[in-house]
């Protein structure tokens, strides 16, 4: 529950896209976690950072550990889980729209017809639309291992918004 609250707390922020959503790929050189375990929240921020993207400081709230990212006028949050000593096994992407057109209809088809990222609904004064990517780490593999999953993240992020009812402003 606190995973909900939290996540329904970071909203997502939308603005009108720009050309590529996905980050410019560049080569960012940081330093590994620890062997076995997986990746800490801090590398994985300046690597998002050195693709392009604009990574807000590692936060911890309610045992909690995430960031925000901002790019291509779309603001959503990366959480780390399984953590030991700061290097974390798995690492959930998470986004809200609160929008008054997302409705469990728009989210149930949005489930049926999306493979990767699921959703669910959350109903109040503004509803709101939750939609995650887990990803487990491989020990070892290094930030390589989040390219095609980021990648798929940001191709179907701004559908989603899209989908629940968002539209950028004129």
């Amino acid at each position: 529950m606190r995973r909900l609250a939290l996540a329904a707390a970071v909203v997502l922020t939308l603005s009108p896209p720009t050309a590529g959503a996905a980050f410019a790929q560049t080569a960012v050189q940081t330093t590994p976690a620890p062997a076995g375990r997986g990746l800490t929240p801090a590398e994985v921020g300046t690597w998002i950072t050195g693709l392009g993207g604009r990574a807000g400081p590692v936060q911890s709230e309610n045992g909690l550990t995430f960031f925000t990212v901002t790019n291509a006028g779309l603001t959503w949050a990366v959480f780390f889980y399984g953590c030991e000593a700061d290097a974390c096994g798995e690492v959930q992407f998470s986004a809200v729209v609160a929008e008054a057109g997302a409705t469990p209809d728009k989210v149930n088809a949005w489930n049926r017809e999306n493979r990767y990222l699921k959703a669910f609904h959350t109903a109040g004064e503004t509803p709101t639309a939750t939609v995650q990517y887990d990803l487990i780490l491989t020990p070892g593999a290094g930030v390589a291992q989040l390219a095609d999953p980021l990648a798929v993240w940001l191709q179907l992020l701004p559908r989603f918004a899209a989908a629940m009812g968002y539209s950028p402003p004129a």
